[in-house]
């Protein structure tokens, strides 16, 4: 796996371990797509001029 895809194969893992049964393509489904939305979330922010902490 490419080193960039790390963390989509960590927060895939815990997740399957934290929600017994889950289908393992639909853990990380669901991990991509959190990704997507806090990344585009931040970028948005960022072009708002909004802060993290607002």
């Amino acid at each position: 796996m490419a080193t960039t895809e790390r963390w989509l194969a960590r927060y895939s893992e815990q997740l399957i371990h934290l929600a017994e049964g889950i289908d393992p393509n639909a853990a990380v489904q669901f991990v991509r797509e959190v990704y997507e939305a806090g990344r585009a979330a931040g970028i948005a922010e960022a072009e708002n001029g909004k802060r993290e902490s607002e």
